[in-house]
C-alpha cells in the first residue's frame, strides 16, 4: 500500500557546513530537525519517469523536515534515464541538483569520465523487478498469472506497451524480459517474435501487436485501452493501483545474486545511440543516485541524497514495490562526497565484482 503521509523517522541529523553555505546532513539512529541557510533554496530534481508517482512525495517530506527548502513540482523533471542523462550531459549550467537513473549503468557510462564530467560517483539503493500490468477489463487475459502470462498476452486483440528501449531503460528491460521468457519456456524467440520484428537483439520495431508508450502514461494507456498490458517496474505498478502479475526470478531481472546477473547477461539489445547504434545486454535493474557537478546546489542535492538513503526512508520505498539495498553500493568510494560516509563503518561499499564489470 502506498503511504498517505511521509515521515522520517530513525534520523539523526548532523548540521554541518557544507558547500554553498547550506546546512545540514542526514545520518542514522535517532530524529531531530534538519537546518538549512536563512534564504530558501529549491530542490531541482531529474530521474526516472517511474519514479514520478512515487518521489515528490519523497522530496516534499525532506523539505517539510528541513528549514529554507522547497521542493516545488516546477523543478521536478521525470522522463527515460537515457535521455536524462543525454540532457545533462550537454548542460554547462545543470538546474537539477539530484538525478536518479532506473538502470545503474547511465551514469557511469554517460556521466563518469571518460564521457563526461558530470558525476563522479553513483550510490546504488534499491532493485525493482519488472511486472506485467494490464487491463483487467479484456477477456482475453482472464485467469492471467505468472505461469502463463506468455501465452494470454500473444492472444488476439492485445497490444502489449513498452517504453522505448533507445530513451529509457525499462524499454530495454521489457525485451530483456521476452527474451528470457523464451528462453525459460524453450519457444525459440516466438514470444519477443509475436511482438517485435527482426532477430533477438537487433534494433526493436514494433509488430502491430505491440505499441512504444512512454512509462510516465502506462497508466493512462492502460485505463484508456490504447494498450492491453504493459511491462513495467513493480514500484509503478503498484503506487499507481495498477492490477499486475509477478514474473519469475530468472526474467523479471529483479535478482541480483551471481547466477541470474549471469543469465541475465545472456540477453541483449540494440538501441540508437547519437547518429549510431549500440548492443546492450541485460542486466538486474537497480536504481542509482548521484548529485550533478554542475547542480546549482550541490550540497542540497547530497543531503537530499543522504537522505533518501537513509534508514528513515527505506520503510518507504520498500511499501511503494523497491527492494532497499542498505547500505547502498557506490561505483566510486574515494568520489563519495564525506556526508555519505555514515552509513556504514567503514562508508559505503563497491559495487559487487559481478555488477562492477558491466559498468564498462
Amino acid at each position: 500500500m502506498r503511504p498517505v503521509v511521509r515521515t522520517a523517522v530513525g534520523v539523526v541529523v548532523v548540521v554541518s557546513a557544507l558547500v554553498g553555505g547550506f546546512l545540514g546532513g542526514w545520518y542514522l539512529h535517532t530524529p531531530a530537525a534538519s537546518t538549512a541557510g536563512p534564504t530558501s533554496s529549491t530542490l531541482g530534481i531529474i530521474a526516472a519517469g517511474s519514479l514520478a508517482p512515487i518521489l515528490p512525495s519523497f522530496a516534499s517530506a525532506f523539505a517539510n523536515q528541513t528549514s529554507g527548502v522547497d521542493a516545488s513540482a516546477a523543478a521536478q523533471l521525470y522522463e527515460g534515464s537515457t535521455a536524462a542523462a543525454t540532457a545533462l550531459s550537454t548542460e554547462t549550467h545543470s538546474p537539477y541538483d539530484l538525478f536518479i537513473s532506473a538502470d545503474f549503468r547511465v551514469i557511469p557510462q554517460h556521466l563518469e569520465a571518460p564521457t563526461s564530467t558530470v558525476a563522479t560517483w553513483e550510490a546504488v539503493f534499491a532493485s525493482d523487478p519488472v511486472v506485467l500490468a494490464y487491463a483487467p477489463g479484456v477477456s482475453a487475459l482472464s485467469g492471467i498469472n505468472t505461469t502463463n502470462w506468455f501465452q494470454k498476452v500473444t492472444a488476439s486483440g492485445v497490444t502489449l506497451g513498452v517504453a522505448n528501449a533507445s530513451a529509457d531503460p525499462l524499454g530495454a528491460n521489457a525485451l530483456f524480459v521476452l527474451e528470457l521468457q523464451d528462453a525459460l519456456a524453450h519457444q525459440s524467440g516466438a514470444l519477443y517474435g509475436h511482438f517485435f520484428n527482426g532477430a533477438l537483439g537487433a534494433l526493436a520495431t514494433p509488430t502491430s501487436s505491440a505499441k512504444f508508450v512512454a512509462e510516465n502514461v502506462a497508466q493512462s494507456a492502460l485505463s484508456t485501452g490504447e494498450v492491453s498490458a504493459y511491462l513495467i517496474y513493480r514500484s509503478y505498478a503498484q503506487v499507481d493501483h495498477l492490477t499486475y502479475v509477478s514474473l519469475s526470478s530468472s526474467v523479471n531481472l529483479g535478482a541480483t545474486d551471481p547466477s541470474n546477473v549471469s543469465l541475465y547477461g545472456t540477453v541483449s539489445t540494440t538501441i540508437l545511440s547519437g547518429t549510431s547504434t549500440k548492443s546492450v545486454a541485460g542486466a538486474p535493474v537497480l536504481f542509482a543516485l548521484t548529485v550533478p557537478t554542475n547542480a546549482p546546489n550541490v550540497a542540497l542535492g547530497v543531503a537530499f541524497a543522504a537522505y533518501l538513503l537513509s534508514n528513515a526512508t527505506s520503510s518507504m520505498w520498500a511499501a511503494d514495490g523497491f527492494q532497499p539495498i542498505s547500505p547502498a553500493w557506490v561505483d566510486a568510494p574515494a568520489h563519495v562526497p564525506a556526508a555519505l560516509s555514515g552509513f556504514a563503518p567503514d562508508g559505503l561499499p563497491p559495487l559487487p565484482a559481478d555488477l562492477a564489470s558491466l559498468l564498462a
